[in-house]
């Protein structure tokens, strides 16, 4: 069975929101999930999942730093060849989302277009989360 696993750091819970509808999405079409904040998740949680969805919010112009030293951990698994995604809330500026995707980029996981929601998402911005979900999942359908 096919395994999407989101990561997620938070700082006012706007990329937590960002997670849990990017969850129901991939629920919605039937692909088994993991999430989990950042400061509880395990890198040998990716080796199995055919695509990986990371979040951090924009702090300081950049990713979180507890994203960014998950991510840097990260370079002696294999994730060649599976799908990404690289999302989070933002005020400004898209750093933190930019980041993630270069960094899983140079990992070799093929990334699909960043999802950024200014600030707190609302409904509509909840239910594009689903939708991207729901797309994330359609594309590593087996």
């Amino acid at each position: 069975m096919s395994k999407i696993v989101i990561i997620y750091g938070t700082g006012s819970h706007n990329t937590e929101r960002m997670a849990v509808a990017l969850e129901e999405g991939v629920k919605a079409e039937g692909i088994e999930t993991v999430l989990k904040n950042v400061n509880d998740a395990e890198k040998s949680e990716l080796s199995d999942a055919d695509a990986i969805a990371i979040g951090s919010p924009n702090y300081n112009h950049a990713m979180m730093p507890t994203v960014k030293r998950f991510l840097n951990g990260l370079g002696d698994l294999d994730l060649k060849g599976k799908t990404g995604l690289a999302f989070g809330s933002y005020g400004w500026s898209f750093e933190a989302t930019q980041g993630i995707n270069t960094i899983l980029t140079s990992y070799g996981v093929e990334m699909i277009q960043d999802l950024c929601v200014k600030r707190m998402p609302g409904e509509e911005e909840l239910e594009l989360c689903r939708k991207v979900g729901a797309l994330l999942a359609c594309k590593i359908k087996k």
